[in-house]
């Protein structure tokens, strides 16, 4: 097979690129996938389920998933800077260029270059490929035309920068005086360390990612 399934460090990370922009329903997908590879792998390994419950990495993961399942259920909005790869202080001028690039960049129908095809182009697996990562491709593009629709608009921009500030007041401190941590602060593991892109890349590397799903299929 061409596509490496259990690719598990693109996996986490692409759910923390998710996190970031407060996608979590996407997040959970991939964390639902990464906990199946890693149960897999383990499971090839010949680790009893006892052993295999108390894998680090495993459950890691799990802990992972529950936190983002809870932040989901808060229907926070996107972070619609962050996925335009811009700044809260961005020009009008810098929004609408910023779109464009990034609808040009994560157009659906640019999904199928990503891909490097085998010998076999039409048949069921990558018929299944094709159709996954185009499915994320129109997931993404739809986010970027959401982002541009309302900081475009400058009583919507207005709007949502107002709610946005309300949140991160909110956020800042939890209870007991500890401070706020995001979600991909709260996770440091071994396939995300160092991993910590500015605002300014996200929209690259999310790309960059997307690119390296495609190649080793996002087949959970």
């Amino acid at each position: 097979m061409v596509l490496d399934a259990t690719y598990l460090k693109a996996i986490s990370r692409r759910a923390t690129l998710y996190e970031m922009i407060r996608d979590y329903g996407q997040a959970a997908n991939d964390l639902r996938k990464l906990i199946s590879l890693i149960e897999k792998q383990a499971n090839n390994s010949g680790l009893s389920p006892k052993v295999l419950n108390k894998h680090s990495d495993l459950k890691q993961a799990r802990t992972r998933l529950l936190s983002v399942e809870d932040e989901a259920k808060r229907d926070t909005p996107l972070n619609l800077y962050l996925i335009l790869g811009i700044e809260p202080s961005s020009s009008p001028a810098d929004i609408k260029k910023a779109y464009r690039k990034a609808a040009l960049r994560h157009h659906p129908d640019k999904a199928a270059q990503l891909l490097v095809r085998n010998e076999k182009p039409d048949d069921g697996f990558w018929r299944d490929v094709a159709k996954e990562v185009h499915a994320d491709a129109d997931h993404l593009f739809k986010a970027i035309g959401e982002a541009y629709n309302v900081l475009s608009d400058s009583d919507k921009r207005q709007e949502y920068d107002i709610e946005e500030n309300l949140r991160n007041a909110t956020k800042r401190v939890s209870k007991g005086g500890r401070m706020h941590r995001s979600p991909e602060q709260r996770y440091t593991k071994q396939y995300d360390r160092g991993f910590n892109p500015p605002a300014s890349s996200w929209s690259f590397r999310l790309e960059r990612v997307d690119h390296g799903a495609a190649r080793i299929g996002w087949l959970g």
